[in-house]
């Protein structure tokens, strides 16, 4: 003897509508707290001088330089894995 205990909800255009605003507006405020947390955290630091500045711009180009060419070097053994599957036939 379950007793039926849900009410009915009701929907109004209304409702949805300013619903669906403050959900916007939610949105809003959390992709401008991602952007600001991203940029704290991937945005270089500042130089305290020149020397300081040029040096980070020095490693920074070296990272790339590296990251790039690792990358490369990878790539070269997962083609000469794939190949070298096709040449045992």
């Amino acid at each position: 003897m379950a007793m039926n205990t849900e009410q009915q909800v009701s929907y109004s255009i209304e409702g949805i509508r300013e619903r669906r605003l403050a959900k916007r507006e939610e949105l809003k405020l959390s992709k401008g707290r991602m952007q600001d947390l991203t940029q704290q955290l991937f945005a270089p630091q500042q130089g305290k001088n020149k020397i300081d500045s040029l040096m980070q711009q020095v490693n920074m180009g070296i990272a790339a330089y590296d990251g790039l060419m690792t990358g490369i070097k990878i790539l070269r053994r997962v083609r000469g894995f794939f190949a070298g599957k096709k040449n045992k036939r």
